[in-house]
């Protein structure tokens, strides 16, 4: 889990890059977005590594921040891979994002 929330941790600091460079083209891009996203997600990364190897259950908490770290992701991914927007070249790094959040959220699910 912690290896997956890093996976999207620096697909998402890439993801803030990719939009800093297509802003002058595209004003509308909330250029914090991703930059508060990839700390979300480096900080529960930083959570689940606290738990590897303690044998103790994740904090029902993380499983919302999870959940809101993958609702934050579908928006800002919506901004620039919606209908009708313009491609910043970030789709690449979108697809890393959603298998990782994917797995994640798998792993927090009860048994």
């Amino acid at each position: 889990m912690a290896w997956d929330l890093a996976t999207v941790s620096g697909a998402l600091s890439e993801i803030a890059t990719t939009w800093r460079r297509a802003a002058p083209g595209r004003p509308d891009l909330p250029l914090g977005l991703p930059v508060r996203l990839a700390a979300m997600a480096e900080g529960l990364a930083a959570d689940a590594r606290s738990l590897a190897g303690t044998g103790r259950e994740p904090a029902p908490g993380l499983a919302v921040r999870v959940s809101e770290l993958s609702e934050g992701t579908a928006y800002a991914r919506s901004i620039t891979s919606g209908r009708g927007a313009a491609d910043v070249g970030d789709a690449p790094l979108w697809e890393l994002v959603r298998p990782a959040l994917r797995r994640t959220g798998d792993c927090l699910e009860p048994a």
